[in-house]
């Protein structure tokens, strides 16, 4: 064993030792094979995180992408949902999507109160935030509602995990006398973990700030129970 590890550690007898600039190159081309295995890592990582898939709804009215690594679902009232198994809250972060007609006389504001309404009397504990004017694909004018509720996900299976505050955020446009909400909700304290996903569905969209932007009408800081809070 002495005589394998003498011949490992001793210098070569038939090869120069190298000058110290073949050993400055050595050291670059070692630090320049370690950093482009690094920015590939991370270029096949974001690939990953931003691959997508994309759904049509309602005859080809509307294309949303999703997060590729998400599981589509059929929702209780939504055409579309589609939600993130790997989610660490009991609540998945999720994406849901409905529609309906518009009724006559119905404008965008008059469905965004009405969903509003609907959302406070069917969540626990619902609390609108804020409300923005935005737009959406070619311009269409777009109403995005931020809020949150208390879900408890676990009561069904009789599990005792506790109740799970859940942020949400609505997407409000009309397309083809259709009204259209695109609800991005998550574990509120999974938010921040889950807007790399939600931003492959908002960018679908091509969601963005409308021309002067102002609050939505109706809505201030969300506390009132008459703009859907309580």
């Amino acid at each position: 064993m002495a005589l394998w590890i003498d011949r490992i550690i001793k210098p070569s007898v038939t090869h120069a030792a190298p000058s110290p600039s073949d050993r400055a190159r050595n050291d670059i081309a070692v630090v320049g094979t370690v950093l482009f295995a690094l920015l590939l890592a991370l270029g096949i990582r974001n690939q990953v995180y931003t691959a997508s898939k994309i759904t049509t709804l309602d005859a080809g009215t509307l294309r949303l992408a999703y997060p590729e690594r998400w599981a589509a679902r059929q929702g209780d009232e939504s055409i579309f949902r589609a939600v993130n198994l790997g989610s660490t809250s009991t609540y998945d972060a999720r994406i849901d999507v409905v529609s309906r007609p518009l009724r006559e006389g119905e404008s965008l504001e008059l469905a965004r109160f009405d969903h509003g309404l609907k959302l406070a009397s069917s969540l626990n504990s619902y609390r609108e935030l804020e409300a923005t004017e935005m737009q959406v694909l070619n311009g269409e004018p777009a109403l995005v509602a931020t809020y949150a509720f208390v879900a408890d996900p676990s009561a069904a299976g009789g599990a005792p995990d506790l109740p799970v505050v859940v942020e949400g955020q609505d997407v409000m446009f009309v397309l083809d006398d259709r009204f259209y909400v695109v609800s991005l909700t998550a574990d509120a304290a999974e938010w921040a973990a889950s807007a790399r996903d939600f931003a492959v569905v908002t960018t679908s969209l091509r969601l963005s700030a409308a021309p002067d932007r102002v609050p939505a009408t109706g809505f201030q800081d969300g506390s009132d129970a008459e703009q859907g809070g309580n």
